[in-house]
C-alpha cells in the first residue's frame, strides 16, 4: 500500500502552520517593545506659558544617534521606541536659550518624565559712541 499525504492534509498542516506564526509574531514583537524606553514631557517657558513646535533631541550618548521630535499645540513631546542607555535631552525654539539635560541613565523599559522650563534668549546690546561734533544742534528756544 502506498501512503502519500493527501493534498487535503498537507494544506492543512501548511495553514496550521501559518496560523501559528500569526499568532505568534505580535508576542514577540510587544515583548521587544517592552524593552524600549520613552522620553516625554512638556516644555514651557519660565512663566508656565507652552511653547508650541519646540525641538526635542535625544542623543545615545555611546552612539551619538539622535532622534528629535516638535512639541505640540499643548507643548507636549514624547520620544519613543529609544534604545535603554545614557541620554542627552536638548530643546531648542526660535526666541529661547537651548536648554539641555546630560547623564540621563535609561533602563530597558523605563518611562521618562522630563519637563523643560525655557529662558529667554540672552539679549546683547553694543554700545554706540557718538560724536558731539556729529551731532545736530537742536534749537531749544523754538516750540511747534
Amino acid at each position: 500500500m502506498n501512503h502519500q499525504p493527501s493534498r487535503f492534509s498537507v494544506l492543512q498542516l501548511l495553514f496550521s502552520f501559518v496560523s501559528l506564526l500569526l499568532l505568534t509574531a505580535p508576542t514577540v514583537s510587544r515583548a521587544q517593545d517592552l524593552d524600549d524606553v520613552t522620553i516625554s514631557g512638556r516644555v514651557s517657558d519660565q512663566n508656565g506659558a507652552i511653547i508650541p513646535g519646540a525641538t526635542v533631541t535625544a542623543v545615545l550618548v555611546k552612539t551619538n544617534r539622535e532622534r528629535s521630535v516638535a512639541a505640540n499645540d499643548e507643548g507636549r513631546y514624547k520620544i519613543i521606541e529609544l534604545d535603554p542607555g545614557e541620554y542627552r535631552v536638548r530643546v531648542a525654539s526660535s526666541g529661547f536659550a537651548i536648554e539641555e539635560r546630560t547623564n540621563l541613565v535609561t533602563v530597558a523599559g523605563q518611562n521618562v518624565q522630563l519637563d523643560f522650563a525655557l529662558r529667554p534668549a540672552a539679549v546683547t546690546a553694543e554700545p554706540v559712541i557718538v560724536n558731539e561734533g556729529e551731532t545736530p544742534p537742536v534749537d531749544t528756544t523754538r516750540t511747534v
